[in-house]
């Protein structure tokens, strides 16, 4: 290329000028050639030579007017466009590029992806210099020519890429990719291959991918439609095959951790092969195969895995899954099942330990089947909540470690608690009645107790806490009965003074308050006001008896009054009929005195069978310390009159108390077990007689010197009397109609507070709609209600009933609606 420069007129001319230099831009030989190597090839002078005979052709040709018009009416453009000449030159290299193109030739001992690639990596190398060559045409002319309209015109670079495709890769894209796939499966397999010609081939895929329309837009149509499409279904009947068969040698854990090993492997290390446009599909076809094909196994190992609580395989299980979100319902419904059942089971085998332990302790005595089963209803309210307690933490624990941050496991979590803590063998046994409320609200209360008890063992009370009753309260649906059993045990501590600390107790109640609002605790918390305003009524009153003129401590023994508001306390009145012992009379007086003085208008009621006292018993071996017994006011009265007498009948103790055959006999089992009097003659069925007579035992004998007979006063000991003894069945047959037992009329009493609440709600919400069709207002009873208790269907009927009775509600014309009536 030493020779002068051609003319700058001359087609032919400056066509075998530059013919040698594009000949060894793009190479004649089969040889490897990098960029340097060309840059070798081709010295600076002969590319300088090139690009000079293709400029000079292009700018002075189109002053020849010979060649003006021909030039113009080929562009069709405007003058201004004529002075840019290229097509005869452009198309001389289109010819020359498909006749260079179409005699490659394959080696004998090479595959076609192996000439294809060795082709294709010294032809885009060669096309890079070519387009530098011809820069001034792509510039000028090219630019110009697409600017006018005609997309069939592209730059070199674009142009060796197009001719590459219509020549080489549109007549071999099959078998090209046929190879391209076998690597893959051959690496997949385990075979060492030569990557970088998969790589090179896949990405000349991307590059072949031109939009005529614009040739900056990246196109993929080539690399989706020819390759990608062929790529993800070799790659879904490969893995298909390949799971099937791990999956008959192999465990499913195992194939689990395969799975991901397989997903990892495909998505990163391979990932230099394709597009990042193959990554979202391909993911989507190896979830398909490795994961949602085989989900009914995974479903069945993760149940495999919770028994076993290997929290890392669980893990690796719920990773493998959270691939396809719209699995996870399915295993998150799976989990809260499993949760259900393993707190169900939990229960039944307490409840069966509980039975075993009862018939073992009692397996000499008689009636050992109806005492076990009696026992077992009385099941340790510890007990059953730390059993309650320990399938949530388990659980609680494997949401946290294995399903971190997923709102679907943890709702799952959840639903299963609420199931299983409201509903088991325990809780509501089988044959229960519709409305029968679950006994985990009763049991939780009672656990409650336990905690806050002075009484309760220090061994009993190390592992509970506070938390404990917020975690179950939690989950438990009959608050309102909850709050009600509570309420009663509460009350119990503040009036008898067991309660271990009052900030002990402000403390679960602020948590109480904090779980579920204000008007939840409002009776609790004003119970604590009543206590303390009765502590200042106390010190009121002792100042008061302490200036009187006569005081004494035997005229007035200490006192401690409570005044309790009515509508606030699970106390009922009733009227009692009986004589206050002549030791308490005076105190008695003055007390309602002094307060009826200070609250005009006030009405006291006294709740004579909630009174206890204290008395001091010198009734031992002479010099031995005086006893002091904890009793019931009854209880008081009725020792207070052996005073005067040693012995007593039955009927000279109803004379001097006015007590009822009830109060009497509930009050005297408790002297007569611990043998401080001595019944003659013995035996239940005499007891109620009135000619049976009671003997003071002196000197009284007993280890301790502080005894409670309060607590032995037990109201089921009425039904055995009654049913042992004949002679005073009419007395005794009012007492058992009167008395029912304390968890029956808390039941009782709750659904008559139920059926109140869901009246208060209807009217409340007919108040605002006026007319509601009868769906409606059901669904928002249910909606309003569910923070106290779950409102059942028949519940609400009864209440719109009752509504309408009283002319608060009426049904319309077309019986499926109500309207409010004001």
């Amino acid at each position: 290329m030493s020779e002068n420069l051609p003319r700058s007129d001359d087609l032919d001319a400056t066509w075998n000028f530059i013919q040698p230099g594009i000949d060894q831009i793009l190479g004649n030989d089969s040889t490897e050639v990098t960029n340097k190597k060309v840059q070798k090839i081709l010295s600076p002078t002969m590319y300088m030579e090139i690009y000079t005979a293709i400029y000079n052709y292009c700018v002075n040709k189109s002053r020849s007017s010979g060649h003006f018009n021909a030039d113009r009416q080929q562009s069709g453009s405007s003058g201004q466009s004529s002075i840019l000449v290229g097509s005869e030159i452009y198309e001389r290299l289109k010819k020359y590029l498909r006749h260079y193109i179409s005699n490659f030739k394959k080696d004998s001992n090479e595959t076609f992806l192996q000439f294809y690639v060795r082709r294709w990596k010294r032809y885009t190398i060669g096309a890079i210099f070519l387009n530098h060559a011809f820069d001034y045409m792509n510039r000028y002319w090219v630019q110009k020519e697409r600017s006018d309209g005609k997309r069939h015109i592209f730059d070199v670079n674009t142009l060796c890429l197009m001719t590459w495709k219509e020549v080489l890769f549109d007549p071999h894209s099959d078998e090209l990719i046929t190879e391209i796939l076998d690597q893959i499966t051959a690496e997949r397999n385990g075979e060492i291959i030569q990557r970088d010609h998969i790589t090179t081939s896949i990405k000349s895929l991307v590059a072949l991918g031109i939009d005529p329309q614009d040739l900056k837009k990246l196109n993929l149509n080539v690399y989706i439609q020819v390759f990608e499409k062929k790529f993800l279904k070799k790659t879904e009947t490969y893995y298909q095959q390949y799971s099937e068969d791990y999956l008959t040698t192999h465990s499913v854990t195992e194939y689990i951790f395969k799975a991901h090993e397989i997903i990892s492997r495909e998505e990163k290390g391979m990932a230099m092969y394709w597009d990042d446009h193959t990554k979202k599909p391909l993911s989507e076809t190896l979830n398909e195969v490795l994961v949602k094909s085989h989900i009914e196994k995974l479903e069945s190992e993760f149940i495999v895995l919770l028994d076993s609580r290997d929290n890392s395989k669980i893990s690796a299980l719920y990773s493998l899954i959270l691939r396809d979100f719209s699995l996870l319902p399915r295993l998150a419904n799976v989990f809260e099942e499993y949760i259900r059942k393993s707190g169900e089971n939990e229960v039944s085998q307490l409840i069966s330990a509980h039975k075993a332990a009862v018939m073992e302790a009692s397996a000499d005595g008689n009636g050992t089947k109806k005492m076990a089963m009696a026992t077992t209803q009385s099941l340790p309210p510890k007990d059953y909540i730390k059993a309650l307690l320990k399938v949530y933490n388990t659980f609680k624990n494997i949401d946290r470690e294995c399903f971190p941050t997923d709102p679907l496991f943890a709702k799952a979590l959840d639903n299963a608690c609420r199931a299983y803590i409201n509903i088991n063998e325990f809780a509501l046994p089988s044959g229960s009645s519709r409305s029968a409320t679950s006994k985990t609200s009763e049991m939780l209360a009672k656990y409650s107790d336990q905690l806050l008890k002075k009484s309760t063992k220090p061994e009993v009370a190390n592992d509970m806490s506070d938390d404990d009753i917020i975690t179950i309260f939690k989950f438990i649906t009959d608050k309102d009965a909850f709050e009600s059993h509570y309420r009663r045990l509460f009350a119990k501590r503040l009036i008898h003074g067991t309660s271990t600390s009052s900030d002990d107790e402000e403390s679960i109640i602020k948590r109480l308050q904090t779980e579920n609002s204000m008007e939840y605790t409002g009776k609790i918390t004003k119970m604590f006001q009543d206590v303390r305003l009765s502590k200042m009524l106390e010190s009121d009153f002792d100042v008061m008896i302490k200036s009187q003129s006569d005081y004494s401590r035997e005229k007035f023994p200490e006192l401690q009054p409570f005044v309790l508001a009515e509508n606030m306390w699970p106390f009922s009145y009733q009227e009692v009929d009986f004589r206050l012992p002549e030791e308490l009379v005076a105190s008695h007086k003055k007390l309602e005195s002094m307060y009826i003085g200070k609250h005009n208008g006030r009405i006291l009621k006294w709740l004579w069978p909630l009174c206890r006292g204290e008395l001091k018993a010198d009734i031992g071996k002479p010099g031995r310390v005086p006893f002091v017994f904890t009793v019931t006011l009854f209880q008081m009265s009725i020792l207070l009159l052996f005073n005067d007498k040693d012995v007593l009948t039955f009927e000279e103790i109803q004379e001097g108390t006015n007590l009822n055959i009830q109060n009497i006999a509930s009050s005297m089992v408790p002297f007569i077990k611990f043998k401080l009097v001595q019944q003659l003659p013995p035996g239940l069925d005499n007891l109620v007689k009135g000619d049976t007579q009671f003997k003071l035992n002196r000197p009284y004998k007993a280890v301790k010197t502080q005894i409670n007979f309060a607590a032995g006063v037990k109201n089921d000991i009425l039904g055995t009397i009654s049913k042992s003894s004949n002679s005073v069945s009419n007395g005794v047959s009012g007492i058992s109609d009167e008395k029912l037992s304390e968890s029956e009329k808390i039941e009782k009493e709750l659904n008559a507070e139920r059926q109140m609440f869901l009246e208060a709600c209807i009217v409340r919400i007919m108040k605002t709609k006026r007319n509601l069709p009868h769906s409606t207002l059901v669904n928002e009873c249910i909606a309003q209600s569910h923070q106290r208790f779950k409102a059942k269907i028949s519940m609400i009927k009864r209440a719109i009933d009752s509504l309408i009775q009283k002319g608060y509600l009426q049904r319309g014309e077309d019986g499926e609606s109500y309207t409010y009536l004001a």
